[in-house]
C-alpha cells in the first residue's frame, strides 16, 4: 500500500511538471523554404470540336505565401496562340469570376491532327512557350452497358460499362468520361474506376487514365465501373466520352494527383508536378474528343 502511495505522488507529480511547461508539447519549426524563380505559369486544355480556347496565364507563388489564386493572375501579357502556322492573338477574358483570364476564338472547329503552339510574353516574368498536336481518333469498336457489373475494389456492388475498341500501334494514352444519369435523374460525369491495371486515377475527380501497355497495336476490351443504375434508368441515358490525350498530360495528371494525395501529410515527400511549359511551369494539351452512345 505504501508503495502505491509513494508511486501514485511521483505520477501526480511529474504530470503537473509536464503541465506547468507551457511549451512542453509545442516545437517551433524554423522553415527554409527551396529558392524559386517567379515565372509565367501556363494552363491551357483544349478540346477538339471547339472553336474556343479558353485559358489561364498567371505566375508562381512560394510555398510559405498565402495568396489567393486569382491574386496570381498575369492580364498583361502579350499570347500569341498558333494552330497550323497561322498565329492568332489571344484577348484577356472580360468576365469576372472566372478561373481563365484569357480566351482565343477561332474561325474554325479544332480538329485531330491540328498542331498548336504557344507564345506567352511578360515585361516582368519572361517568355513561355510550348507546343502539341492533337492525337488521332480512337476506334471503339462498342461500348455496352451492365447493371451487373460485379464489385469494386471496396467490395461495393457496381454497374459497368464494357469498351472494346482497336488500339493504333505506337504508345498511346486516353483518358476517360462516363456520363449517366445521377440521384436526381441529372445526366452529368460520374465516377469511374477500373479492376484492369493499366487504368489509374486522374487529377480530375470523374475521369480516369489509360495507358496501351499490355495491348499495344491490340484489340482490347476494357470494363469500367460506375455507380449501381437499373438496365430501365440505363437505357438512352449513358455516354462513353473517350480522349486520345498526349503523354505530356498523361505525365502532368498523374504528378498531379500524387501531389494532391500528398500535399496535406506533414510526413509525406512532395511529389513535383510534370510541366511541358519552355521557360515557365504549367500544362499546355489538347484533347481529341469522342462521345459515343453507350449500347
Amino acid at each position: 500500500m505504501y508503495f502505491k502511495s509513494i508511486l501514485c505522488l511521483i505520477v501526480i507529480s511529474f504530470f503537473l511538471l509536464l503541465t506547468s511547461c507551457d511549451d512542453f508539447f509545442e516545437t517551433t519549426l524554423e522553415l527554409d523554404p527551396p529558392p524559386f524563380e517567379k515565372t509565367l505559369v501556363i494552363d491551357l486544355l483544349a478540346y477538339t470540336g471547339r472553336d474556343t480556347i479558353d485559358f489561364r496565364i498567371s505566375t508562381n507563388s512560394g510555398v510559405l505565401e498565402n495568396v489567393e489564386i486569382y491574386e496570381l493572375n498575369i492580364n498583361d501579357a502579350e499570347v500569341t496562340l498558333t494552330i497550323n502556322g497561322q498565329p492568332f492573338m489571344a484577348k484577356t477574358n472580360s468576365q469576372t469570376g472566372t478561373y481563365y483570364n484569357y480566351t482565343l476564338i477561332l474561325p474554325s472547329s479544332l480538329n485531330q491532327g491540328d498542331e498548336l503552339s504557344i507564345l506567352a510574353t511578360h515585361p516582368v516574368y519572361g517568355k513561355a512557350s510550348s507546343f502539341f498536336r492533337f492525337m488521332p481518333e480512337t476506334e471503339i469498336l462498342s461500348a455496352v452497358f451492365y447493371e451487373d457489373g460485379g464489385l469494386d475494389q471496396s467490395g461495393d456492388e457496381r454497374s459497368k460499362v464494357s469498351v472494346q475498341l482497336m488500339d493504333k500501334p505506337g504508345k498511346n494514352y486516353y483518358a476517360v468520361q462516363i456520363i449517366a444519369p445521377f440521384f436526381n435523374n441529372k445526366i452529368r460525369p460520374t465516377f469511374v474506376s477500373s479492376l484492369d491495371p493499366s487504368v489509374s486515377e486522374s487529377h480530375e475527380r470523374y475521369t480516369v487514365l489509360l495507358t496501351d501497355d499490355g495491348f499495344d497495336g491490340k484489340e482490347k476490351i476494357l470494363d469500367f465501373q460506375i455507380y449501381r443504375i437499373s438496365e430501365n434508368g440505363a437505357k438512352g441515358n449513358i455516354k462513353l466520352v473517350w480522349y486520345s490525350i498526349s503523354e505530356d498530360f498523361y505525365k502532368f495528371s498523374r504528378s498531379l494527383n500524387a501531389h494532391q494525395n500528398t500535399a496535406d501529410n506533414p510526413f509525406g515527400t512532395p511529389v513535383p508536378v510534370t510541366t511541358n511549359i519552355n521557360g515557365g511551369t504549367g500544362i499546355f494539351a489538347g484533347h481529341t474528343r469522342q462521345v459515343i452512345d453507350v449500347k
